[in-house]
């Protein structure tokens, strides 16, 4: 997957995935943690984003699902399954600590447009796929580690200049 195709579909997929942390949140922050605060606020803004991003987000997975389906799909037909799949994969083992993780890094990015955030949510995935332990592991070690084999085409950031 490119930089470019992460970021289309990490784009799509911030509404749910906030959507997603402030639900499974609540019970574990404070009721002024800036997640919870500026929910509303935020979804809004990264859905306006996402629809922008469905149809080349939803091309984009349709075409890396293709081997994995028993009969092709168009993007428009994938990406709604995307979207109800993250949330429940979200859900299973979320805890306070990573709540806090979780409200830090919104909180924090929170100013930044969807895309700046797509992009430093792949960063932070690459590097924790590089994460990994030099001893052998168990399956069940493995499973815990779901970002182990995540993969973005390698890239440095770089400001490009905007066109006038």
């Amino acid at each position: 997957m490119s930089k470019s195709e992460f970021q289309s579909v990490a784009v799509v997929l911030l509404p749910v995935l906030h959507s997603q942390a402030v639900t499974s949140c609540k019970a574990f922050l404070p009721a002024n943690a800036g997640l919870l605060v500026q929910s509303d606020e935020l979804t809004a803004r990264y859905a306006e984003s996402a629809a922008r991003e469905r149809i080349a987000a939803g091309d984009i997975l349709a075409r890396m699902l293709a081997n994995d389906l028993p009969v092709p799909m168009a993007g428009t037909a994938i990406l709604p399954f995307v979207e109800g799949m993250v949330p429940a994969m979200l859900a299973d083992g979320i805890d306070a600590k990573t709540c806090e993780a979780a409200n830090n890094i919104w909180t924090a990015l929170s100013p930044l447009p969807p895309e700046n955030i797509a992009a430093t949510l792949g960063a932070i995935l690459v590097a924790a796929s590089k994460d990994k332990p030099e001893t052998a592991e168990t399956e069940a070690d493995q499973a815990k580690r779901p970002f182990d084999d995540f993969a973005v085409c390698p890239y440095v950031a770089t400001l490009e200049a905007k066109r006038s």
